[in-house]
């Protein structure tokens, strides 16, 4: 179904090989574990378009998928220097805040903080950016908000288990 409507997408007269195009295909590319194929569309809608956000982002996913931290983290920091954002900015500062997180270096760790209190901005119900601020706190041992934190993580993991 996907592969008709890009072909549906290539045959339109404004359709082509252009950015839309390739971010479409990128994303199935993705989704299907293909990442060297979707790296190449992404750096080819990025030859067309070095300022799009969303190409950025998609880059960073990609990179995250393969397990290159350093890489997603230079990509999702670069989508989010661009106007307009890329389409779920809370996700790519979700994602920001975990890779930053995971790297566990107090400097990285104010990084993340950062991320993820913007993704709260974003979202103020998203349990698992409050599981993650709730950790930073934790690691860095901010002593007055560990009687906070409890609480929090048990009522975050409760709302993922059980959404809605």
């Amino acid at each position: 179904m996907a592969e008709r409507a890009l072909a549906q997408e290539l045959l339109s007269p404004e359709g082509g090989y252009n950015v839309s195009y390739l971010l479409h295909l990128a994303r199935l590319q993705l989704h299907r574990g293909e990442y060297a194929s979707a790296m190449a569309n992404l750096e080819e809608a990025l030859h067309q378009n070095d300022e799009n956000a969303e190409a950025w982002a998609l880059k960073g996913h990609c990179y995250l998928l393969q397990g290159d931290l350093c890489r997603a983290r230079e990509s999702y920091e670069c989508s989010l220097s661009f106007q307009p954002p890329p389409a779920d900015p809370h996700l790519v500062l979700l994602r920001l805040g975990s890779i930053c997180q995971e790297a566990g270096q107090l400097g990285e760790l104010s990084l993340a903080e950062s991320a993820l209190t913007e993704a709260n901005h974003l979202n103020s119900r998203n349990a698992r950016v409050w599981i993650y601020l709730s950790f930073i706190c934790l690691k860095v041992s901010r002593q007055g908000l560990k009687a906070f934190i409890v609480p929090v993580v048990e009522c975050a993991n409760k709302h993922i288990q059980e959404p809605g």
